[in-house]
């Protein structure tokens, strides 16, 4: 079955769980399905309007699945799926 990767923000949400194994067959029935077991978690991943956030990334495997169908791409039995948080931060031009 294919397996959820959580960042370590959401892990309060999941019990402290990093990886939950789901039977859902596309993106978007797993976010469901995680927001069933674990309420909130669709919450912190999709804004009002069912998109992800523009600060989230979910990935099967090492593709983004914005390259593929989106929410609507199709998910296997042994594919990994990792919702990324994305990183801000870093060093702006230093006048020198």
């Amino acid at each position: 079955m294919p397996n959820v990767q959580i960042p370590s923000s959401l892990r309060r949400l999941t019990g402290g769980n990093a990886e939950i194994v789901t039977t859902a067959t596309t993106i978007r029935d797993a976010i469901a399905d995680l927001d069933r077991r674990y309420p909130g978690i669709a919450a912190r991943v999709l804004d009002g309007n069912g998109a992800v956030k523009p600060f989230m990334r979910v990935f099967i495997g090492s593709e983004d699945m914005e390259s593929l169908k989106g929410l609507d791409t199709p998910i296997g039995e042994h594919d990994e799926i990792s919702i990324v948080p994305a990183l801000a931060g870093g060093v702006g031009h230093v006048p020198g």
